[in-house]
C-alpha cells in the first residue's frame, strides 16, 4: 500500500479555517475590550489631573493666607499697624480727617419717556412746529 502525502482531507480544511475564524473573532473581541478599558482610564486621568490641579490652587491660596496671617501676628505688638488695621476695616477717621462719600445718580430710564411719546399723537407732529421755528431763526 503507498500512502498520498500530498492529499488532504475535507474535513481539515474546514475545522483549519473555522479555528482561524474563531481565533480572529477572540482576538477583535480582546481588542475591543482593551480598547474600551483604556478609554475609562484616560478619563478618569483626565479628573484625576484636574482634582490635582484643584488641589494644588488651594495649597498656594492657603500658603499666602498663612504667610499673611504670620505678617499680621508679627505685627501684633506694633500699634501703627494696629492703628491702620482699625482705621481700615472699622471704617474709623482720624482726627481732623473728612471722609467723603461719592453716590452715583440714578439714569433716568428713556423707555418710559419713550413709551409715551409714542402713544401721544400730538408728539408725532412736535418736530414740525420746532423745525419751523429752527429755519425761521436762520433767516
Amino acid at each position: 500500500m503507498v500512502a498520498d502525502f500530498n492529499k488532504k482531507e475535507k474535513g481539515d480544511f474546514f475545522n483549519d479555517k473555522l479555528l482561524f475564524k474563531t481565533v480572529g473573532i477572540v482576538f477583535l473581541v480582546v481588542i475591543c475590550v482593551l480598547a474600551v478599558a483604556d478609554f475609562r482610564i484616560y478619563q478618569k486621568k483626565k479628573e484625576l489631573n484636574l482634582q490635582i490641579s484643584i488641589y494644588k490652587k488651594q495649597i498656594e491660596d492657603i500658603k499666602k493666607s498663612s504667610q499673611t496671617l504670620k505678617a499680621e501676628i508679627e505685627n501684633s505688638d506694633n500699634v501703627d499697624y494696629l492703628e491702620k488695621l482699625g482705621y481700615e476695616q472699622l471704617d474709623q477717621t482720624r482726627p481732623g480727617e473728612t471722609e467723603y462719600m461719592f453716590v452715583k445718580s440714578p439714569e433716568k430710564t428713556e423707555t418710559v419717556s419713550k413709551q409715551n411719546s409714542f402713544q401721544n399723537i400730538g408728539s408725532w407732529f412736535g418736530w414740525i412746529p420746532k423745525s419751523l421755528n429752527w429755519i425761521k431763526s436762520k433767516f
